[in-house]
Order: structure tokens, then C-alpha cells, then sequence
């Protein structure tokens, strides 16, 4: 038990690496709080701040030898790494340039301010081999806790991936099933639109004027709905950016809503320009923000706008009349999470303006 006990205080001293950059901050941290004393015995003014400043520099020094040891120890080390042995070597020998900053530091202080200026490792070889134990014990603690914050963000990493793996899939499922909605729509419900046409028509010869008249009527209705209204919702489920425009797509999308809000749209030739997949990452999110106006609103008008700028930036704005609400208060659903994950894989960024009383803003912007 003993014995194991000794191995783990071993293990935890070290050997670590090192980082240049924490041991700056920690020593930092360590001579400033040890002088800033003499930032407040100063009287208030230019003699507090001159006195500030030389702290800080006097802080600076020996934290800045200590991290361009730690640099060239760790780049340029020819000997091994994972002895315990040489690794409290070279902290020692690090340690020992306190032998020149001490003597410097405190004649400083003695001459500017007759502040006595102390670093116990230089008192005696006790106080040397203290020091050295409080200082592996240090670089011990540093190392751990960042591995542990090194650990975290490796883990959040991971996260942040996986969510993007969890979007692009969301999107993915989303375009399946408007595409299987679309191929339904055109191949089984307009040929069976077309095969009752026929069948009404038949039926009209065969029947007097009247119910001739009425069946013609309805004939011309379902010619409507299946030239008309259908292929605009197939439209809707499946645009034709290739060989379209984002305007007549988003039109139709509009067309469809001009009864319950009115909508202006403004998009410049620039933005025609983008590549299909981009243009239709455009249209889902303006068709799920325009639901959520109609939705969640309920707004009389919406305005939308996207443009391109010289070097290629998309700025996409929705913003209604509706009566708003505070930002805290507006929760996530599907068509968030739609317009979400198209935001992040046009790696784009997204911003909400919302208040009671003040309607509601979308925008969002992307790079070329």
C-alpha cells in the first residue's frame, strides 16, 4: 500500500509537458499578487499607475524567462522525456534563474519605492528545495487540470460534429420525403386526375344538357387543380433550381400565401448566380420562415430579402409585422431546426430581432 502510494505521488509529480503559455500566466499571476501591494500604498494618481506599470513589467520578467526556458527546453530537448530524474532537473535549473531576476528585481523596488523584495527560493537550500516541491506540485496541478479542459473541448469537438452529421442527415431525410411526395403527386395523383377527365367527359356525352353543364364545370376545376395547383405544389416540395430561378421558385412558394399575408420579394441578379445547392438551402429557409410568420405570427405582411455582395457574402432577411416576442421566450421546433441546419451547412451564421410589439426579424448570412 505504501509502495503504491509512493508510485502515485511520483506519477503526479511528472514528467509533463510543458506549456510556455500557462507557466507565463501562472508566475505572472504569482509576482503580481506578491507586489500589488505596492500598487495601493501609492497615493492616487499618475504615482499609482507609474507604480502599477512597473509591477507589471517586474512581473513580466522572470515569468517570461521561465516560458522561454519551458520553449527551448521542450523544442530543442535532446535527452529523455519521461525521466523523472532530468525532468526535475530542468526545473530546477529553470528555478535557478530566480539567482539573477531576484537580485535585479529587488534593487528596483529598494531604490524606486524602499520596498524589500524577497524570493524565498534564494534564502537558503531549504527554502530552494521547498520552493521546487511547491512548483512540481504546480506544473503537476497545471497539467491536469489542462488536459482535463484539453479533454472537454475534445468532447464538445465531438459534439459539434456529431451535430453537424445529425443536420445534414435531418436535411437529407427532409428532401427524401418532399421528393417522394413530389414523385406521388406527378406520377399517381395527375395521371389519376387525368384518367377521371376522361371518364367525366365520357360520362357528359352520354347525359342531358344540365349535368353535361355541371360535369364540364368540374372537369375544368380538376384541369386546375392538376395544371395548376399541383404542379405548384410540386413545385413547392421539389424546386427546379437548375434550370429555374430562385425568384420564380420562391414566387410560387408566395403565390400560395398571398391570401392570408402579404409578401414583397427583393432578391438581386447576383445571388441568381449561386450554385443550385445553395439556392436551395435559400428557399427552405425563406419557406420555413414564412410558415413561422403565418404560424407563430400572425403577421399581414413579410418582406423578403437576399443579396450577394462583391466578394460573395449572402445576407438573407425575413422580417414581418408580426406581434413579436422576446428572444428568450421563442423556442426551438422542426422548422427551426430546418432552417438550423441549412445555417450550418451553407456555414453560415443566423441572428434573431424580435420584441412584443415589434415584429419579427431573420437574418441570415453565409460566405461564397
Amino acid at each position: 500500500m505504501k509502495n503504491f502510494t509512493v508510485r502515485r505521488v511520483l506519477r503526479f509529480i511528472g514528467p509533463y509537458p510543458y506549456n510556455p503559455y500557462l507557466i507565463f500566466l501562472f508566475f505572472f499571476a504569482l509576482f503580481f499578487s506578491r507586489l500589488s501591494p505596492l500598487i495601493t500604498d501609492q497615493p492616487r494618481g499618475v504615482a499609482r499607475w507609474v507604480a502599477a506599470l512597473i509591477v507589471l513589467l517586474l512581473s513580466i520578467f522572470p515569468s517570461s524567462i521561465f516560458a522561454l526556458f519551458a520553449y527551448l527546453i521542450q523544442r530543442y530537448r535532446r535527452w529523455s522525456s519521461t525521466s523523472l530524474a532530468l525532468y526535475i532537473f530542468e526545473v530546477a535549473l529553470v528555478q535557478s534563474s530566480l539567482f539573477i531576476c531576484a537580485p535585479i528585481m529587488s534593487r528596483i523596488l529598494s531604490t524606486l519605492y524602499n520596498f524589500k523584495f524577497r524570493v524565498a527560493a534564494t534564502l537558503t537550500p531549504g527554502f530552494f528545495i521547498g520552493t521546487l516541491i511547491l512548483i512540481l506540485m504546480s506544473l503537476g496541478l497545471m497539467h491536469r487540470v489542462e488536459r482535463a479542459i484539453a479533454g472537454r473541448l475534445l468532447h464538445a469537438e465531438e459534439l459539434v460534429a456529431k451535430l453537424e452529421i445529425d443536420r445534414a442527415e435531418l436535411i437529407k431525410a427532409d428532401e427524401a420525403i418532399r421528393e417522394q411526395a413530389s414523385q406521388f403527386l406527378h406520377n399517381r395523383v395527375q395521371s389519376d386526375l387525368m384518367v377521371i377527365g376522361i371518364e367525366l367527359k365520357s360520362i357528359a356525352r352520354q347525359s342531358s344538357a344540365e349535368i353535361s353543364e355541371m360535369i364540364d364545370r368540374a372537369i375544368l376545376r380538376l384541369e386546375k387543380t392538376r395544371a395548376s395547383d399541383l404542379k405548384n405544389l410540386i413545385q413547392i416540395l421539389t424546386p427546379n433550381l437548375e434550370s429555374g430561378t430562385l425568384s420564380s421558385a420562391l414566387e410560387i412558394l408566395l403565390e400560395q400565401n398571398q391570401s392570408n399575408v402579404g409578401v414583397s420579394l427583393k432578391i438581386d441578379t447576383e445571388t441568381e448566380t449561386l450554385d443550385s445547392s445553395v439556392l436551395l438551402g435559400i428557399f427552405r429557409i425563406v419557406e420555413q420562415a414564412l410558415l413561422n410568420s403565418l404560424v407563430h405570427g400572425p403577421a399581414k405582411r413579410v418582406q423578403v430579402s437576399v443579396s450577394t455582395d462583391s466578394v460573395g457574402v449572402t445576407e438573407l432577411i425575413v422580417s414581418d409585422d408580426g406581434p413579436g416576442i422576446s428572444v428568450d421566450d421563442i423556442t426551438a421546433g422542426v422548422g427551426t431546426a430546418i432552417i438550423d441546419s441549412w445555417v450550418g451547412i451553407l456555414n453560415g451564421s443566423k441572428e434573431i430581432n424580435s420584441a412584443p410589439g415589434h415584429g419579427y426579424q431573420l437574418r441570415v448570412t453565409f460566405p461564397k
